[in-house]
């Protein structure tokens, strides 16, 4: 019996590090590994660990009216070999990064990573890769669609600049109908922020 208890009682100590709820992001800079954003109000909701298990080490997932409406994948710092996404199985593997990949070809891999991330009953398209400055970082921006029998069709915009050999993006996802244009002000400006603190 006492073991029982005990072994329960590590169990809770143990999923109480896990964080189950949305925190409130700040007002501000925030640090997201490697890289700064500023937010301008206090909209953004972080995703909790329980929910981003694919996330790789570093990333962050932020909504504002929930990640079934919209999405802002922070992905900072990947380098070469690395992929956008964690696997949890042997049957999903990702597309990796290359330091030397081409803006076309970052594009492919981001497109490619989402298809795995949301399933084979996603269809992910990418379109209009142009240029985008930041500051004096060279970045390129282009957008995403998803569609799916299942879920509403979502529109998105992907920032990716190549810095030191690794890869950082940021792509915001939202449904095409309402929440995309509600959000995307907010989501342009996050990305106009964007900094690379460390390498």
């Amino acid at each position: 019996m006492v073991r029982r208890i005990f072994a329960l009682a590590i169990c809770l100590g143990l999923s109480g590090c896990v964080s189950t709820q949305f925190t409130l992001v700040e007002v501000g800079s925030v640090q997201v590994e490697g890289m700064s954003v500023s937010t301008q109000d206090a909209g953004w909701n972080k995703a909790p660990q329980i929910m981003t298990g694919y996330l790789r080490n570093g990333s962050e997932l932020w909504t504002r009216d929930g990640i079934l409406l919209d999405r802002l994948f922070i992905i900072p710092s990947v380098d070469n070999g690395g992929a956008l996404f964690e696997s949890s199985s042997k049957e999903l593997v990702f597309p990796t990064f290359k330091g030397d990949m081409l803006p076309n070809e970052i594009v492919e891999l981001v497109e490619a990573s989402f298809a795995k991330l949301l399933g084979n009953d996603t269809l992910v398209e990418s379109s209009g890769l142009r240029p985008y400055r930041l500051d004096d970082q060279r970045a390129v921006m282009f957008e995403l669609t998803t569609t799916s029998s299942e879920q509403p069709r979502r529109k998105g915009r992907s920032l990716a600049f190549v810095k030191d050999q690794s890869l950082y993006l940021v792509v915001f996802l939202a449904t095409d109908i309402h929440y995309f244009e509600k959000h995307w002000a907010e989501a342009e400006a996050l990305m106009q922020s964007v900094k690379v603190t460390s390498s």
